[in-house]
């Protein structure tokens, strides 16, 4: 039956529900053994592209599809075909981590790629560097080729060469030549006196002086990456990381897969410990750059996640380095060895980021039972919703409903359901996930306060998104981050105070993740 619909068809035609599920995890197991393929033919090995593989992994579908196939399985009909499309599935994923371990192993050594960031850095930042760089796009800014930057692009060109294991000669052909393909041909001098003395040719012998000075700005920036490439070798034959015992390191915009994280990609040779959390780092990069390349936005939800690594104090030093990451790494403790305290640290660090971890409701008391301090929010929460127009939009009338949705979707911030034991509270949550799931549900934005941490140590925090479910039968409160598929919290009964009407910032229609209750 699958072998009936071809791609091309399938936009056209209208499959069964099963079908067209089992049709999807076909077209899941084709894209992945494509992925082995191109992998397998990569002759290029680097951190980054490791990270790049890794996002792209079938790992990171294998719940999706799984969920795809649960109903095909089922079926009478389609379980044979459905096992058979499982066990393609499983049998991809293995290929796929065998091929990506090899991928890892050709990967350079952590500790080159961290001294070869740390020489480029040392470059960069040399003042006569940085100036006879910007004096040089001076010359022909303008014209042709005045966007280029000479510094980074020699350095990363040299740092490539360098990592794929090259010779310093060769590693200088390659920025050389780099910088060559900006400047080698067609490229004007358009401001002479960006050219400082002292002159490097001669003006005899040249029919013009603006070929005289085409000719002065040619020698100059080969001389340019010939001074760079000698301090970089420099700079790399001084460079020794330190520093003894692992610590942890936070890191925001995990798994590092945006060009910007070029520097910091080797930190992928290490796994993170412990669980991923929400940051909103990614949506403040996009704000802040304008526009991301292609991979930026593939990977754009999985760069929204923080995590804790594990590795040795000269890797997290090399990656704190540099004032362009600065907020986005933190150094923690050392690790101990003893797994109570190494885990308390690792989701100390996880709650500065974003303040609800599903680790902490292990200690919860029995389920759905609220402690003091979310009772007495919940008291003060009432006696707001007791202040507001009361939320009855009434059963299937569609007109009366719309209202209700423009009603919230203005800026009427407030209460709007607070849990409790009697009927009403019940009704009250089906009535409210109603008009949220109506057709106009998506303009009203939601806000959970709950109550945060470990029961030893308990918060109170909010967080903003959208209110998927309430669930009476689990006793669970089902919300997500704004429109967000991955970030989908099931937050026990007992730890909610109430659901509400955020607050606009600056009238601007934004939300913060998350904020301490006030």
């Amino acid at each position: 039956m699958i072998g009936d619909v071809c791609s091309q068809c399938r936009k056209s035609v209208v499959l069964p529900v099963l079908v067209a599920a089992l049709w999807s995890a076909c077209r899941e197991v084709v894209k992945a053994e494509r992925r082995v393929g191109g992998w397998e033919r990569e002759e290029t090995h680097t951190w980054l592209g490791f990270a790049r593989a890794q996002v792209r992994s079938a790992q990171y579908r294998d719940t999706a599809v799984r969920e795809l196939l649960s109903g095909p399985l089922g079926d009478a009909e389609l379980a044979e075909q459905a096992q058979s499309v499982l066990a393609a599935w499983e049998s991809v994923v293995d290929q796929q981590h065998a091929v990506l371990s090899a991928f890892r192993s050709r990967c350079p050594d952590p500790v080159l790629s961290a001294a070869v960031g740390t020489a480029c850095d040392a470059v960069l930042s040399q003042r006569d560097i940085e100036r006879t760089g910007e004096g040089l796009a001076q010359a022909v800014r303008g014209g042709w080729g005045w966007r280029v930057r000479p510094g980074p692009l020699v350095c990363r060109a040299w740092s490539n060469a360098r990592l794929q294991g090259s010779s310093a000669d060769e590693a200088g052909q390659a920025a050389f030549t780099a910088l060559a393909s900006k400047w080698g041909s067609g490229v004007r001098v358009t401001d002479v006196s960006a050219l400082e003395a002292p002159m490097l040719t001669l003006s005899e012998g040249h029919p013009t002086p603006a070929s005289w000075a085409d000719a002065e700005f040619r020698e100059r920036w080969s001389a340019f990456a010939l001074m760079c490439c000698v301090r970089l070798e420099e700079a790399l034959e001084q460079v020794r990381p330190g520093g003894d015992g692992d610590v942890l390191l936070l890191v925001e915009g995990w798994p590092l897969v945006a060009a910007a994280d070029l520097d910091l990609a080797f930190l992928a040779r290490w796994d993170p410990v412990g669980p991923a959390v929400p940051t909103a780092f990614g949506r403040r990069r996009y704000e802040e750059q304008g526009s991301h390349d292609d991979f930026d936005r593939h990977a754009g939800y999985a760069s929204s996640a923080a995590v804790v690594l594990s590795v040795p104090a000269w890797a997290a030093q090399r990656a704190q380095a540099g004032s362009r990451h600065a907020g986005r790494i933190r150094v923690g403790p050392e690790v101990t060895g003893d797994t109570l305290v190494d885990r308390a640290a690792q989701l100390d660090m996880l709650r500065s980021v974003f303040p609800l971890l599903t680790e902490d409701f292990e200690g919860d008391r029995p389920w759905g039972q609220a402690s003091d301090l979310v009772q007495e929010e919940r008291r003060r929460a009432r006696l707001l919703l007791q202040a507001r127009r009361p939320f009855q939009p009434g059963p299937g009338d569609a007109e009366q409903q719309e209202n209700w949705v423009r009603y919230l979707a203005a800026d009427r911030i407030g209460v709007l359901w607070v849990p409790g034991e009697d009927d009403d509270t019940w009704t009250a949550a089906a009535d409210l996930l109603s008009v949220l799931r109506g057709p106009f549900g998506s303009l009203v934005p939601a806000a959970l306060h709950v109550e945060t941490g470990p029961r030893s140590a308990p918060g109170l925090h909010t967080l903003h998104g959208r209110l998927v479910d309430v669930d009476r039968e689990r006793d669970l409160v089902v919300f997500a981050l704004y429109e967000s598929e991955r970030w989908v919290f099931e937050v026990p009964m007992g730890r909610v105070v109430a659901a509400s009407r955020p607050r606009e910032l600056g009238g601007r229609g934004e939300w913060p993740l998350w904020q301490a209750a006030c």
